[in-house]
């Protein structure tokens, strides 16, 4: 049953990492595109979304970190891209 669990977390946390990252892609794109310092940071909050959830997946599985452990560093992670990502909204330039 462990192996199990371990290859289900492992599949899912690769099906965030790829999501995540596309979203990365497109909204870097987007600022790249317009010049608009609201989109890098959504990217970056994005980035750090993503980076939460494979971190958590990677500190629990790999570095046998303990589980509460691992979810509390990828939660903290995931909670500043929450907080990047509602500053991008706040930020918005006036034309």
């Amino acid at each position: 049953m462990d192996e199990v669990l371990f290859w289900l977390t492992s599949l899912l946390k690769g099906m965030a990492l790829i999501l995540g990252a596309f979203i990365v892609y497109l909204a870097h794109r987007g600022y790249r595109r317009n010049a608009s310092k609201p989109l890098l940071y959504v990217s970056i909050g994005f980035a750090l979304i993503t980076a939460g959830t494979v971190v958590e997946g990677l500190l629990y599985n790999l570095f046998r970190y303990e589980l509460l452990a691992a979810i509390g560093i990828g939660t903290v992670v995931t909670i500043l891209g929450f907080i990047t990502i509602i500053y991008s909204i706040y930020s918005v330039e006036e034309k």
